[in-house]
């Protein structure tokens, strides 16, 4: 248990996002995303898709501008998790080549 312990708190340490971490940032992105897309999104879609009325195509441009925010958020969390495992694991590494060195010196 204790390991677990010590490896989640190395993990934070390198910055790995929890699951409410990614959940408030996807939200926050997702709001981000709905207020661009509420307008630019709109204008691709009113381009895209001309027989729609100005309201469908806020409407898409919202669900766009959500749907992108929160695509982003979940790439971005992904690859800081991956560098912090890296990061923890190369410490671990480092540490064992440390401890491996020490056991060879007489």
């Amino acid at each position: 248990m204790d390991q677990d312990r010590e490896h989640r708190d190395a993990l934070a340490a390198a910055g790995h996002t929890g699951p409410v971490g990614t959940v408030l940032f996807c939200s926050l992105l997702a709001v981000i995303g709905a207020l661009f897309g509420s307008v630019a999104l709109a204008i691709l879609w009113s381009l895209a898709v001309p027989a729609n009325t100005q309201a469908e195509n806020t409407v898409l441009g919202i669900a766009s501008g959500v749907a992108l925010g929160i695509w982003i958020g979940l790439i971005k969390i992904r690859r800081g998790n991956l560098e912090a495992r890296e990061e923890v694991e190369d410490r671990a590494w480092r540490r064992l080549a440390r401890h491996q060195q020490s056991d060879r010196m007489p």
